[in-house]
Order: C-alpha cells, then sequence, then structure tokens
C-alpha cells in the first residue's frame, strides 16, 4: 500500500487502464477483444483469473488481482502483454509520440519505461515489473499517486531527495540534508513511519508517509520545512529557510500554473504538486 498504489478497475469502466487489462488478460490466454470497453466478456476473463489464483471472483481489478494479471516485460519481449504497456504511450514531455502499439519492446520502449520509472522515483531498471506497473494502474482520471523516494536516490535522480531529508529533519530526523539518500535517511524514514503505524514500514517513502512529512508554510516562516519548498520550488532559490518575498513569488507563479488558489500558502495540494513531474 504505501510503496504499490495499485488502482481499482472495474465493470463499466472505459479508462485508461481498460486497455491494459485487456491486453493483459489475452497475455494470459483469454479471447478478450481490447476495445477499452470492461464489459461482460471483460468480466469473466477477470473472474476465471481470479479463480485460478483463488481470489475472490468479483470481477474488479484491484490492488490483490493486478499483482496476479501483471505480466513482468523488458527489452526482448514481444507480445500482448508489451501491447498493454506501450497503449499507456509513456511520452516524456509534448510533442513526442506516443509509443506504437506493436508488441516489441525495444529501446524506444525501455528508455519510455526508465522515463516512466524516474517520473515517480521507482528502480529505474526499464523493466515493467509488478512495482512499476502499481503506478501504471494509476493512469486514469481521479487521484493520482505520491511519488516514491528510496535509499541510493540522489538529488540528480530523484528531485525530491532534498525536500524529504530537510522533511525529516523537521519532524526531528538527525540526518544531513546532503541531497544522497542513503541508509541513515532510509533509517530515519522508517523510525518517522513507527511513530505513524505499526504496518508497512520500510525505509522507502511513500504514498502514506507524505501526508503526514509535509507541514504548511507561507511568506514569513523560517526553517527545515521551507527549505523543503525551496528546493521544490522553481525559479533557482536559495534554500536557506527563510520564506521571503521571493519564495512567495515563486510558489503564487507556481500555483498559477499548476495548484490554484495563487495564494503563496504552500499547503497538501502545493506540495502534492511540487512532487509530480508537471515541468521539466
Amino acid at each position: 500500500m504505501n510503496v504499490e498504489p495499485w488502482g481499482t478497475t472495474g465493470p463499466g469502466a472505459s479508462t485508461p487502464v481498460v486497455p491494459a487489462i485487456q491486453y493483459l488478460l489475452r497475455a494470459h490466454g483469454h479471447a478478450v477483444v481490447v476495445d477499452g470497453d470492461y464489459g461482460p466478456a471483460t468480466t469473466a476473463a477477470v473472474s476465471a483469473v481470479q479463480s485460478a489464483a483463488g481470489l475472490t471472483t468479483d470481477g474488479i481489478v484491484g490492488p490483490v488481482t493486478w499483482p496476479h494479471l501483471v505480466v513482468s516485460t523488458q527489452n526482448g519481449s514481444t507480445g500482448d502483454a508489451v501491447r498493454a504497456v506501450q497503449q499507456f504511450g509513456l511520452v516524456p514531455s509534448p510533442g513526442v509520440d506516443p509509443l506504437v502499439v506493436d508488441g516489441d519492446f525495444g529501446p524506444i520502449t525501455q528508455e519510455r519505461v526508465r522515463f516512466f520509472q524516474e517520473s515517480w522515483g521507482l528502480t529505474q531498471d526499464g523493466i515493467a515489473g509488478r512495482e512499476t506497473w502499481s503506478f501504471l494502474s494509476t493512469m486514469q482520471p481521479g487521484p493520482r499517486p505520491w511519488p516514491l523516494v528510496k535509499v541510493g536516490a540522489t538529488q540528480a535522480t530523484n528531485w525530491r531527495v532534498l525536500a524529504a531529508q530537510h522533511l525529516l529533519r523537521f519532524r526531528g530526523a538527525p540526518i544531513v540534508a546532503d541531497g544522497a539518500y542513503g541508509p541513515l535517511s532510509g533509517e530515519a524514514t522508517r523510525t518517522f513511519q513507527m511513530t505513524l503505524r505499526a504496518t508497512f514500514i520500510s525505509t522507502t517513502l511513500g504514498q502514506l508517509d507524505w501526508p503526514s512529512l509535509i507541514e504548511t508554510v507561507r511568506l514569513g516562516d523560517t526553517g527545515e520545512a521551507v527549505r523543503a519548498a525551496q528546493t521544490l520550488l522553481p525559479g533557482g532559490l536559495v534554500f536557506d529557510g527563510d520564506f521571503g518575498p521571493l519564495t512567495d513569488a515563486a510558489a503564487r507563479q507556481f500555483q498559477s500554473m499548476f495548484a490554484p488558489p495563487a495564494d503563496g500558502i504552500v499547503g497538501p495540494a502545493t506540495w502534492f504538486a511540487l512532487t509530480q513531474r508537471l515541468f521539466d
């Protein structure tokens, strides 16, 4: 749950995730038509997969069913499981053509998968496996997941590392905010998680952590939470922990584009938008 934000899709849906489910069903030998319509045939095929796995046969693809449905693919793979990944398009930036859904996992598909992984803080191995699919399954209208920050990440590979470290420091962690999310940062994350809950404890910062880790900051505030926001806001701010006029202006400009209202208050909605890949 904390590191795998599986979505839920069921009968009647017509979201971008439905064709992916249908291609995966075909990869499992079910002769469904890939029409993007989660109708009776798709429901029956999902129920068959659930029955074979000993799951409740409700025909709904949710967090329990997805791991039994996904098929790991990588460079050199072919077939409908590859098409399931390709049909998402995985466009890295405006003006770039979406992937050709040809069932051939070649270098371009691998590059797009790596970019998708980098966008969400996942392991950047170019393999569309369980972790990557847990995020692909959320690619439909509705709430978006929080990204991950994992041990081994650096500010260069995951631009959220410094923000995470400053927020952990704000919550009392005795770590250095050096842009390298190593074992000490991971243990600080684990310690923080244990103050929140008794399960889903790990060294990875994920879905259940961010909402409690962030802190609303605004003009006049100072400290580690302000530094965290400054590392994420565009505009080349100095990470001095002083929420002054320049930080206020940067926050308002960002909000005007991605997280209205542009009131300069970095609250939950603005923090969430700042962790997403909305600009390069």
